[in-house]
């Protein structure tokens, strides 16, 4: 009986290669997943580390600035950074918080007048339109005729709810030992960049210089993007405030809070921050579209501002990712990764992955 021609033998190892290729894909994929619904399962110790680890990458050159110029051990280095820092944060709590405060208290106090105001509109606006008002009482009576249906899967999301409220508070006793976090992190910065790569837990080959490889492509990422982008964020709140202030809009400052705590992920701040802004403006101007407008001129050249010179500037093209790219990216991971782990590693992670698809998968052909 004779064997397989060439040809044949071909066809066969062709096959074989495809299935080994099919099997290790589907394996690193099932192994993918497992670690994703790991994460997403501990959060409440990730989001810590997470933002302790990234905590440290910013501070670590003031540390070294500190030691070189004032002559401190790095434990020295690292304790007297970190009580200046907790100097920086009373003076905020001290001078800025109460003016957060004073300006939460009076938009909260002022909520029930601002829905007044914005009821009375909407009835003037649906009086105007008939046939839209006719619409939104015919899909009222449609929702209060369903709603019955709909009362265990309100019931299911009420409990979740809850399950959420307690991991949270799990997650708020993680962001009390950051400190502790970052202080280990900076103190043994320099015998894990030594080590770091004996914790690989695979055997010396090929395959764990490559999986080095991704791992720094991912360090250089994380280290670039939020250091660059942790300034980014501040000024965007600056301006955003001091924009705000000077056209004499209320709730400015916690406005310019808001902007620059949720910048540190891209467009983030200026979504949350845009809407009530607008809305304050129509409210305290009696309805005036100019004034309206006015508020949005000051988003738009904060904007602008940001994508034209700031970022620019400080990030340079660390990323290398369309702004398009950046917006379904945040979403992407935002699902895998499951609330705000994903959305704060959805850039880094990304231009990894791009970084990683050039050098395995799309390999452009050398111009000659």
């Amino acid at each position: 009986m004779t064997g397989p021609n060439p040809q044949q033998e071909r066809w066969i190892w062709n096959a074989v290669t495809a299935l080994s290729i099919a099997l290790l894909v589907g394996l690193g994929l099932a192994v993918g997943w497992a670690l994703l619904q790991l994460a997403m399962e501990l959060q409440a110790v990730l989001i810590p580390l997470a933002i302790a680890a990234i905590t440290a990458y910013l501070l670590d050159p003031v540390v070294v600035l500190a030691q070189k110029k004032l002559r401190l051990p790095r434990v020295g280095a690292i304790v007297l950074l970190l009580a200046l820092a907790a100097g920086m944060l009373a003076g905020f709590l001290v001078f800025l918080v109460p003016l957060v405060i004073q300006q939460l208290t009076s938009f909260v106090a002022g909520l029930p007048g601002l829905i007044a105001e914005v009821r009375a509109t909407s009835e003037a606006f649906l009086l105007e339109h008939p046939i839209l008002n006719e619409q939104l009482i015919n899909l009222q009576n449609k929702l209060s005729t369903e709603w019955p249906n709909y009362t265990g899967q309100v019931a299911k999301y009420a409990w979740a709810g809850v399950g959420g409220i307690l991991s949270s508070l799990g997650l708020i006793l993680g962001l009390v030992i950051i400190p502790l976090y970052v202080f280990y992190f900076l103190r043994d910065k320099d015998s894990i960049e030594a080590n770091w790569q004996e914790y690989m837990p695979i055997h010396r080959s090929w395959l764990r210089d490559e999986a080095l490889v991704i791992v720094t492509e991912i360090n250089r990422h994380m280290i670039a993007f939020f250091r660059g982008q942790l300034v980014v964020a501040l000024i965007l709140g600056f301006l955003t405030g001091v924009g705000l202030g000077l056209i004499g809009l209320k709730y400015a400052v916690l406005i310019g809070v808001v902007t620059a705590t949720f910048s540190i992920i891209p467009y983030l701040g200026v979504v949350l921050s845009i809407a009530p802004a607008l809305l304050i403006a129509w409210v305290q101007s009696g309805g005036s579209v100019g004034f309206v407008l006015l508020t949005a001129g000051v988003f738009t050249a904060v904007q602008m501002a940001e994508g034209m010179f700031i970022s620019p500037k400080i990030m340079g093209d660390q990323t290398g990712l369309h702004p398009v790219t950046v917006i379904v990216s945040i979403l992407v991971w935002t699902i895998l990764l499951g609330g705000l782990l994903g959305a704060i590693l959805a850039v880094p992670l990304t231009a990894t992955l791009k970084v990683l698809m050039f050098r395995y998968i799309w390999k452009p052909a050398e111009v000659a």
